[in-house]
């Protein structure tokens, strides 16, 4: 038996399926029309969304749906009152698991050209995509005919890029329920991804509204303000040029920090390190992170006081989400998240899972003092005592300098961090910083063993991989780039668990806004929400039992109205907000 055939078998339909439609920024798409093709009797029709009564030819319960980015076509079907489909087979993901690592593109023509596909130009397809958004919904019949004939062609070369995709998956793996298990679970997360991005993250929209509306008045007059005392930015971009000259005339160039490209640093961390001494600099920091604070223009809101914007799952080669700095309140700097609020009947839940990172570190590697460390509760104050660092019975109210060396220390392990790297972070020497790290490896030695072998290991037979199939292929230039290899098994099975995650709280009716890394966020009733929050829990710390084969506990804060944050960041937004309201009652 073939793996197309064991697919056959246990699928009564097996369509490829394509939508058009068009989608302003922050709203849902409005769907124009859709091409089935069922493979198993090569049946294939167009059925048409303008105003019609919604048709749909098959039936969910035993259907494979095959697609090219299954977040925009399960969009569309939700838009069209459907039920998300439970079995998913995404083109897109399925290509990413076939060349992460060794390509980067994977749009359906990208894909299509790997496999030998004959398909229409980029352009022929940006004239199409463009005819269907402009004219919507008033097409002529000559359009009309181009659409389904546009739509059709994506269809065709879909279920070709499937087929080839089958016959590649069946030459790496001959056990096909694997294979096929594998490619449903992060189909039916991308699933999952579209009614997150169709719940869309609730906005305190006055608050918004007042930002996108003051924001550039406050900005210019903090330009303004600060040429008083230095003159650096050339309209509002920062100048790199003026800057140091600036320093020149203050006296501190000859020990300003560079980067990389020999650019002084004009990062927080390092003007933060000179505000104290001089406090011109502290003045030029606090005007910096106004004048670059991001302006709202970008924000894709919707009708319904919602942001929406594109949520990748797969964005980055770990497998972790990617959404857009410039559109997404989660892409953007931190504080921006303090425009996310809900109603009053409503609250918002950030749930994250605890050390995160530190538990996967555990599981994969099975080291008993990283097991040991997180049984105590605190990580960190574990690892600083561990190195003799502060007495055994030291509590962390009264050692708080020293445990936060060690906790950048011990996040330093998992991205491969050098003590050059630690060194800037931590303002100590290099001996110093090396110090520091050796006494993790001496304290952690199981750890790092195994990272070492999982890394010489995956080289040698050219990937990584998670056990539900996740692959990142090892180029020459990942070779030679430690902090990558030793992240990724990290990274990675961070992000299934979130995956995992997702699907499960969407099974049990959760309403996700967001997933975000190491956390969802979830908007629920206030009403009844205390047992609501437990099952919540409950559910997370699972997912990575499912995944890593142990619970992580799950930690919640209850935003009933405004997201705040801890400090710095809200420490950092309290200043914006103020000039906002400043500005508010000078046009009022």
């Amino acid at each position: 038996m073939s793996l197309i055939e064991f697919i056959f078998e246990n699928f009564e339909n097996v369509v490829v399926y394509d939508f058009e439609y068009k989608q302003t920024p922050g709203n849902n798409p409005s769907p124009v029309c859709c091409t089935f093709k069922e493979l198993k009797s090569g049946k294939q029709e167009t059925h048409w969304y303008l105003g019609q009564t919604p048709d749909w030819p098959y039936d969910n319960s035993n259907t494979l749906w095959i697609c090219h980015n299954a977040v925009a076509e399960v969009s569309c079907m939700l838009e069209l009152g459907l039920e998300r489909p439970d079995f998913v087979w995404d083109t897109m993901v399925q290509d990413m698991k076939l060349q992460r690592g060794i390509e980067n593109r994977f749009s359906l023509l990208a894909c299509c050209k790997r496999f030998g596909i004959e398909t229409i130009t980029e352009a022929q397809k940006e004239m199409f995509r463009g005819m269907i958004i402009d004219n919507y919904p008033d097409y002529t019949k000559e359009q009309l005919k181009k659409i389904e004939e546009y739509n059709i062609s994506d269809v065709v070369e879909n279920e070709w890029l499937f087929l080839g995709q089958v016959a590649e998956f069946e030459k790496r793996n001959p056990i096909f329920k694997t294979t096929l298990s594998q490619a449903l679970f992060h189909g039916k997360a991308q699933a999952v991804v579209a009614k997150i991005e169709r719940n869309g993250i609730p906005i305190n929209y006055e608050l918004y509204s007042d930002m996108d509306t003051l924001f550039p008045a406050i900005k210019a007059q903090e330009i303004e303000e600060l040429k008083k005392v230095a003159d650096i930015y050339v309209g509002d971009k920062w100048n790199n040029k003026k800057f140091e000259e600036f320093l020149n005339k203050l006296g501190v160039l000859k020990n300003w920090p560079r980067t990389k490209s020999g650019q002084v640093a004009k990062d927080d961390r390092t003007l933060y390190r000179f505000s104290t001494k001089y406090p011109v600099i502290q003045q030029i920091r606090e005007a910096k992170f106004i004048i670059e604070a991001k302006n709202l223009k970008g924000y894709q809101v919707g009708k319904d006081k919602k942001s929406r914007s594109a949520l990748k799952m797969f964005g980055q080669i770990t497998g972790r989400t990617n959404v857009s700095t410039a559109t997404n309140p989660f892409g953007a700097p931190r504080r921006m998240r303090n425009i996310i609020g809900t109603s009053k009947d409503k609250i918002l839940i950030y749930a994250d899972w605890k050390s995160q990172e530190a538990v996967i570190q555990g599981a994969l590697s099975n080291d008993p003092n990283i097991k040991a460390a997180i049984a105590a509760g605190d990580i960190y104050m574990f690892t600083a005592k561990k190195a003799k660092a502060i007495p055994e019975d030291a509590l962390r109210k009264f050692y708080e300098a020293e445990r936060k060396i060690y906790k950048e220390t011990y996040l330093a392990i998992g991205y491969g961090q050098t003590a050059i790297g630690l060194k800037a972070k931590l303002d100590i020497s290099e001996a110093e910083a090396a110090y520091l790290l050796s006494n993790l490896k001496r304290i952690y030695p199981t750890y790092f063993k195994w990272i070492d072998e999982n890394i010489k290991y995956s080289v040698a037979r050219g990937f990584f991989e998670t056990k539900f199939g996740w692959r990142f292929y090892v180029s020459d230039k990942e070779k030679m780039n430690p902090r990558s290899l030793m992240n990724w098994p990290l990274q990675s099975h961070g992000s299934e668990i979130l995956r995992q995650a997702i699907i499960d709280l969407d099974n049990a009716n959760f309403e996700i806004s967001m997933p975000v890394h190491d956390a969802v966020l979830i908007h629920m009733d206030r009403k009844g929400c205390a047992e609501k929050i437990r099952k919540l829990k409950s559910i997370m710390s699972a997912a990575a039992e499912k995944v890593i084969g142990c619970n992580i506990q799950v930690d919640t804060q209850i935003i009933r109205s405004q997201f705040f944050q801890e400090e710095p960041h809200q420490e950092r937004w309290n200043i914006l907000h103020k000039k906002l309201l400043i500005a508010k009652k000078e046009v009022s």
